[in-house]
């Protein structure tokens, strides 16, 4: 499980599922963390098996659950391969602003 900060008091680097200062429920964040963590392994997966499309749909997936650059990166890539050059604008700055 992922660390996380608390989105009602701030509090940083959580991993259980109820901050302990204000006890804010984080059970579906993290839910939400797997999700993404899981939508990126199978980018990778689709990426290193030159599943182009599957690389895309699974970045841009893990992507709307978390902003990350590795996500943006792994869209961008597979945009590339695919040649849809303004999908690969869109990833390249995605992936500077992580």
């Amino acid at each position: 499980m992922a660390a996380m900060n608390c989105p009602a008091c701030h509090k940083s680097d959580l991993t259980s599922d109820a901050c302990p200062r204000c006890g804010c429920d984080l059970a579906r964040l993290h839910k939400v963390d797997r999700a993404a963590t899981m939508h990126l392994r199978q980018a990778l997966e689709c990426l290193e098996s030159l599943h182009w499309p599957g690389a895309l749909s699974h970045a841009s997936n893990s992507w709307a659950l978390r902003h990350s650059a590795p996500a943006a990166r792994i869209a961008f890539l597979a945009a590339a391969a695919m040649g849809a050059a303004g999908q690969m604008t869109r990833w390249r700055r995605r992936a500077g602003k992580e």
